[in-house]
């Protein structure tokens, strides 16, 4: 891999930093007091702690990465990491690095989401596997100071913030998968309050980990997402005879074609030793808040990935001779490489808006938390805060769609300009594919995200179906974007298909359910049946392809006209935005039903 400062090099990352983020917008909700009335000198501080470990990943765990996937981790027995991997982690600890998001008051340096986020996308870009191990300090840390008691944050935070323990998330079971109201881990509170765990979890990342944070159900008899709770759970505990005991067992790591550094474990838990974070019943709402969160990192993870095909591709296409000129100067090559980049940077522009839109919505809990209920600017400051939530509610499920299913498309493309070298080991462009293989996949799969940003979408017109007359009425954001020149044609043209295709799915729907139905639901009487939407349900991932396009298309024509040299950049990805949009009105609008008749056939022959 090219050992480079993966901070620094990287023109289009440190665009962002240093031009594009409003410092003096998110400086004062995160810095202390002091560093508050600075805004420009404690962004040029946090730029800096991103440069210093630019230079270690693109030097030092980037030059590991190759062992790292080799070595992998044991799939029985004790599970381990292995020594590069270990080397990785304490590198980056020494430095510390690992606890940049984490309040001061508990060990970490207190930073934004966005400068925790160039961490994600450099460590990914160096090895997928360390990012994922490096996210899982801060992910259980994250849960435990939102949710988590006094006595909670103080045992365990400190120790993640400071890279002396890592933990793990477990919400996945082997029969639940993504239907998370079908868990069935139970929780039981014991006569001196404490709380056993019984049940298994499967494809648990960091597995092996010292805590975890753990749901499960508390509510004997409860269905469905109600019912469910948070726990605290150790991997040892106190034991009379012997001091420690494992608090519950590793049934194995996975062996897996991707991410092989990193250990996803299956874990069985008897009468396991747990403490409950809030109250039987508050599981759902609080698992979604890591729920969003991993999607964002995620989305990174993806940009990262394709940020390491890129610069591999282009590297080796301005060396490779062939007919007498490097690859790169043959048209159809220079072509892959120009979409790669394009793509790359549209990755970036997405997931850099959402870390930040997460940034404004934290700092401003964190401010009404210090606001007295009768304060006379906590009603604008409130408004502010529901307007950027419902349109960071809107990006999520974008940025894990488009970014995992690009990342793939940007590796393979990558593998393609290095030829048959692609499949040799020997070249790191074969694990960037295998690794781009995991991301559609986890953290919920691309079909999820398609659903939730289509279900989304669907509520908004239901609710009030006069968004309908504007076009793009049903998000502010896209409908209220306007460009001049080729960039404004293009980006009309991409909005008022993915407008044409949304009326036409809502007619379509209320043809088939009756005016009387329709006229009901418009005034606000119930809700659409799956079975009435599933038309629309099956144009969710074209609707969504739509939608990624147009926000990214709408974020890079913005930055184009503040900074002219994003001018072309704009142009080509909205003219890509402008054919998906096309074929995918023309394919929503045609009614294909074929997979709804399978599914029907299916149904009636399971039931025969």
């Amino acid at each position: 891999m090219k050992a480079e400062n993966y901070f620094s090099a990287n023109n289009d990352l440190t665009f962002y930093y240093d031009t594009v983020i409003d410092w003096n917008r998110l400086v004062p909700l995160f810095a202390e007091a002091e560093d508050a009335q600075r805004p420009s000198e404690t962004a040029a501080s946090w730029r800096e702690v991103l440069s210093v470990a630019g230079d270690f990943v693109g030097r030092q765990v980037s030059a590991r990465a190759a062992e790292v996937d080799r070595l992998g981790t044991p799939h029985s027995g004790e599970i381990k990491l292995s020594p590069p991997m270990l080397e990785n982690l304490r590198g980056l600890a020494d430095l510390g690095m690992i606890g940049l998001g984490v309040p001061r008051e508990y060990g970490g340096e207190g930073m934004p989401f966005v400068v925790q986020s160039a961490m994600f996308e450099m460590l990914a870009r160096a090895d997928a596997s360390t990012m994922v191990q490096y996210a899982f300090f801060t992910s259980p840390a994250a849960m435990i100071l939102r949710f988590g008691s006094d006595a909670q944050k103080e045992r365990w935070v400190p120790r993640l913030a400071a890279g002396e323990v890592i933990g793990w998330v477990a919400m996945t079971e082997p029969e639940a998968g993504s239907d998370v109201g079908n868990v069935a881990t139970t929780a039981t509170r014991q006569a001196d309050g404490t709380w056993r765990i019984n049940g298994r979890k499967q494809f648990i990342s960091s597995g092996n980990g010292e805590v975890g944070v753990l749901l499960a159900r508390a509510v004997p008899g409860s269905r469905g997402l109600n019912g469910l709770a948070l726990f605290v759970v150790p991997k040892c505990v106190p034991d009379p005879d012997h001091g420690e005991r494992e608090n519950y067992s590793i049934e194995r790591a996975e062996a897996k074609v991707c991410i092989n550094g990193s250990p996803t474990c299956a874990l069985s838990f008897q009468d396991t030793y747990a403490e409950i974070m809030g109250a039987p019943g508050d599981g759902w709402r609080q698992i979604t808040t890591f729920m969003n969160e991993a999607r964002i990192a995620v989305g990174i993870q993806s940009c990262g990935v394709a940020q390491a095909a890129l610069t591999a591709a282009s590297d080796y296409a301005a060396q490779r001779v062939q007919m007498g000129k490097p690859i790169r100067e043959h048209p159809l090559v220079a072509e892959l490489l120009l979409d790669m980049e394009t793509t790359v940077a549209a990755l970036r522009a997405l997931w850099m808006e959402a870390a930040v839109a997460y940034d404004l919505v934290q700092g401003f809990l964190k401010q009404l938390r210090g606001m007295s209920e009768v304060d006379p600017e906590r009603p604008a400051l409130e408004a502010r805060m529901r307007r950027i939530e419902r349109y960071l509610r809107e990006i999520t499920p974008l940025v894990k769609y488009f970014g995992s299913e690009e990342a793939i498309r940007v590796a393979r493309v990558g593998m393609q300009v290095f030829g048959g070298y692609g499949v040799v080991k020997e070249y790191d462009v074969e694990r960037f594919l295998r690794d781009s293989l995991i991301l559609p996949i986890y953290e919920g799969t691309s079909q999820i995200q398609a659903l939730m940003a289509t279900k989304d979408l669907l509520k908004v017109v239901v609710r009030d179906p006069r968004k309908l007359m504007r076009t793009g009425g049903f998000s502010p954001s896209l409908g209220s974007a306007r460009f001049s020149g080729e960039v404004g044609q293009l980006y009309a043209t991409a909005l008022g298909d993915l407008d044409r295709s949304v009326k036409w799915l809502l007619w379509d729907v209320a043809r088939r359910m009756g005016p009387k139905r329709a006229a009901d639901l418009m005034r606000g009487g119930g809700e659409p049946s799956e079975a009435e939407l599933e038309l629309v349900l099956l144009s969710a991932e074209r609707l969504t392809q739509m939608l990624a396009h147009l926000h990214i298309g709408r974020l890079l024509a913005q930055q184009a006209e503040r900074w002219p040299e994003r001018q072309q950049l704009a142009e080509r990805f909205l003219r890509r935005a402008s054919d998906v949009c096309s074929l995918n009105a023309r394919r929503i609008t045609r009614g294909d039903r074929d997979a709804l008749e399978a599914i029907r056939s299916w149904h009636a022959e399971a039931t025969a």
